[in-house]
């Protein structure tokens, strides 16, 4: 195997720069302005609440994702919610049209499991939204 060309010295700086340009740790470049690290102990020593570039565009992205998670799990609720209530549905006219139920047939476990998935989905698609919530607001402080 032959080896990786070397990276182009000029190419690994602009990327570097712009990297800590985007998380707050630069200036400007054409900004007379002090460094942003002065900037953002003289705003901590005055009491204010600094968050770097950076870090808000990943709170930003992961409260999104948050979003669109705990959406999934409503989703998903209402799908369950909509299936149960025709697997309910079709399951009593089978108990009803026959005369001798047995408790251990077909239509009556389809109407069990129908009952319990419908009672369980709300409660899963609230655990999601809440573990979702609890876990940005813990690894996203606020300062």
């Amino acid at each position: 195997m032959s080896e990786a060309p070397p990276l182009n010295k000029q190419i690994v700086d602009a990327v570097d720069t712009s990297t800590r340009y985007a998380l707050g740790l630069l200036p400007k470049p054409d900004s007379a302005a002090p460094p942003a690290d002065e900037l953002r102990l003289a705003a901590k020593a005055a009491g204010a609440t600094v968050i770097s570039a950076g870090a808000a565009i990943a709170y930003d992205k992961a409260t999104q994702s948050a979003a669109i998670a705990t959406q999934d799990a409503a989703d998903y609720e209402r799908n369950v919610l909509s299936i149960s209530a025709a697997v309910q549905g079709k399951a009593l006219a089978m108990i009803l049209a026959t005369e001798d139920v047995d408790p251990t047939s077909g239509p009556v476990a389809a109407w069990v499991l129908a009952v319990v998935s419908s009672l369980l989905a709300p409660v899963s698609a609230g655990l999601a939204a809440s573990t979702v919530s609890l876990a940005v607001n813990e690894f996203f402080p606020r300062t």
